[in-house]
């Protein structure tokens, strides 16, 4: 899985920019409120909740007639990632983004800028990254139109049972200028 993060410049570009009004209500849930989200995306499970409760996360939705149309979760500390099958580290100073969901029905309205922009309202300053799999092609593609950076990989490998993992930190590379995933 590839790790992108946007430079800090396109962030506070993106934060400087006046969004156009969010039909949606934008909200913030804490661990009391995360039963809220649940149902509202085929990505998420309650075993998801379990472990977002352990990790100190917050979870930024948009509401519309009462039901969650949008959510994305932030989260740091031993942070289980699924795709993964095990933890990965993410610094006190550091947010991983993880299980964002748009409803068909509200995609191309920028909620997810919405959601960012909320959470970096509550949390600014904080260094915000998620994994992508590098064989997905359609997602890196949409991100390179955003200019993230390339600033890792994790992988977990597993041999007759046993767990390998391999996770690689750099220097930020452009997406664009990366030839191989």
């Amino acid at each position: 899985m590839c790790r992108l993060e946007p430079d800090q410049s396109i962030i506070d570009f993106l934060m400087a920019m006046p969004l156009d009004p969010c039909k949606p209500t934008i909200e913030v849930l804490g661990p009391d409120r995360y039963h809220e989200v649940l149902g509202s995306s085929p990505q998420l499970s309650a075993a998801d909740l379990a472990h977002f409760d352990k990790q100190e996360s917050l979870c930024v939705v948009a509401y519309e007639a009462g039901q969650i149309v949008a959510s994305v979760w932030f989260t740091h500390g031993e942070v289980y990632v699924s795709d993964l099958g095990r933890t990965v580290h993410v610094p006190a100073h550091e947010r991983y983004s993880g299980r964002a969901y748009v409803h068909p029905d509200f995609r191309g309205q920028m909620l997810m800028q919405h959601l960012g922009h909320a959470h970096r309202k509550l949390q600014p300053g904080m260094r915000m990254w998620n994994l992508v799999y590098a064989s997905n092609s359609n997602v890196l593609a949409a991100l390179n139109k955003i200019e993230l950076n390339l600033t890792g990989r994790f992988s977990t490998t597993f041999i007759l049972g046993m767990r390998f993992a391999k996770d690689e930190e750099f220097d930020p590379q452009p997406l664009s200028s990366v030839s191989t995933i």
